[in-house]
């Protein structure tokens, strides 16, 4: 089965989902499709300072020093031996097997939906990606497009359901596999799967979770494609289930979330890029 990933530049969580579709049987990566982080262009510029004033300088802050902890994790791996058994970035998986990527301002402008077109997917796989597909993309491969979402669904719908979880004091998190329509996260449900929080769990440490226990519901409804099984039977009915969206968190709720938790540790991001934890 031919795929195309859908991927966030820098994103753990869509590094998981990368290195775990290259180890399985069937699936054959053809293509990646990246989302640029914001350029510092004069209108990049803008859009800079107005998500910093959306989230906060905190948040910002802490997500600069967990990419640099990543970077320099990264880096450690590559000096000693001992821990090559190590979660590969995206872009080394694509060098190394020699596949295609194209780096997008707008999944849904004209070039990116040429690239797709050209590679002939069965299946587009939407890994942690911050962009919401038109119906010109969703329309291109021959299946459909996957999503792995980090929350239960339909109850945690939209932005960072790993970050609302905790805010809202949930005590379980959740991982969803579904198909890609025209809404937000409003697609037939295949696959999902809750787990219980821990007391002093980060909202990295629950994406890492729901990652890994995506990876393992993706493999498994890949499987059943592969198979021939038709993916309408199995779509999960949710009629008495809440249905709620949730926005990308703002500055007053990243604030609530720092008067109860931690973002993250920096052993936590350490472990997963050498595999030893989260397995």
């Amino acid at each position: 089965m031919n795929v195309v990933v859908l991927y966030s530049a820098g994103h753990l969580g869509s590094a998981v989902i990368m290195n775990k579709l290259l180890t399985m049987p069937g699936v054959n990566i053809v293509g990646v499709v990246k989302a640029q982080p914001l350029t510092l262009s004069l209108q990049g510029r803008t859009r800079v300072i107005n998500h910093l004033k959306k989230v906060g300088w905190k948040f910002a802050w802490l997500l600069f020093w967990q990419r640099c902890i990543q970077v320099l994790g990264y880096l450690t791996t590559l000096v000693f031996p001992f821990l090559r058994k190590r979660l590969k970035p995206a872009w080394k998986i694509a060098a190394d097997h020699n596949i295609p990527v194209f780096h997008c301002g707008n999944i849904n402008d004209a070039p990116c939906q040429q690239f797709i077109r050209q590679l002939q997917p069965d299946l587009l796989i939407s890994a942690y990606f911050s962009q919401i597909l038109k119906k010109n993309i969703i329309s291109l491969p021959k299946i459909g497009v996957l999503n792995v979402h980090p929350g239960w669904l339909p109850v945690y719908k939209g932005a960072m359901a790993y970050f609302w979880v905790l805010n809202n004091g949930s005590d379980r998190g959740g991982v969803t596999i579904h198909w890609i329509d025209e809404g937000v996260d409003t697609g037939g449900i295949l696959a999902r799967k809750s787990f219980k929080l821990k007391a002093h769990a980060t909202q990295e440490s629950v994406l890492m979770y729901t990652a890994v226990i995506g990876a393992r519901l993706l493999g498994r409804v890949l499987k059943r494609l592969m198979e021939g099984k038709d993916p309408q039977l199995h779509i999960i009915q949710t009629h008495d289930e809440d249905d709620l969206y949730y926005p990308m968190p703002g500055e007053k709720a990243f604030e609530s979330y720092f008067r109860q938790r931690r973002f993250f540790r920096i052993r936590d991001v350490l472990s997963v890029l050498v595999m030893k934890k989260y397995r």
